[in-house]
């Protein structure tokens, strides 16, 4: 008799031990997966909370350097860093490519008019200059610029002569 009860306290022990182990891999698993939906869910908010609008756009041709004017406003109420990694797109609609920043400008470039602002805040407005060597009066522009989150705007222009 007590050699089947030393048998039972030994398998309950086990057991216990085995069910200990299972609840830790568990509950390891639920942190690793709860740290993945705050991940993705901080990501969203942050998306939900950018918003920039192209408000306006003009350009001079005919100059040495001839360039669009663009003036861009964060309307969200995220601010927006790292500005220098904006994607802007520039050309004639249905052809638009992408322009590089370039803090000295040059052809087939971008730039923030002023410098590049550090943290873009809320309802501030910034002018980019995107330099282009064919622009065109009797051509119509569009353009695209996107926060590094992804968010984008669209502005379709024409040049005035």
């Amino acid at each position: 008799m007590a050699s089947g009860l030393i048998g039972e306290a030994i398998l309950i022990i086990a057991s216990v031990i085995v069910a200990g182990s299972i609840a830790g891999i568990v509950l390891s698993q639920i942190g690793v997966f709860e740290s993945t939906i705050t991940q993705t869910t901080e990501s969203q908010q942050d998306k939900l909370l950018t918003k920039i609008d192209i408000v306006y756009g003009s350009g001079t041709v005919g100059m040495s350097i001839p360039e669009a004017s663009l003036y861009v406003k964060n309307t969200g109420t995220n601010t927006i860093v790292d500005n220098t990694n904006l994607d802007v797109y520039f050309g004639e609609i249905g052809s638009a490519k992408r322009y590089a920043y370039q803090v000295a400008g040059g052809d087939d470039t971008w730039e923030f008019v002023g410098g590049a602002p550090s943290i873009w805040q809320k309802s501030e407005t910034y002018q980019i200059n995107v330099t282009e060597s064919d622009l065109s009066t009797s051509t119509t522009y569009e353009v695209q610029i996107t926060t590094p989150n992804g968010i984008s705007d669209d502005f379709i222009f024409s040049l005035s002569p």
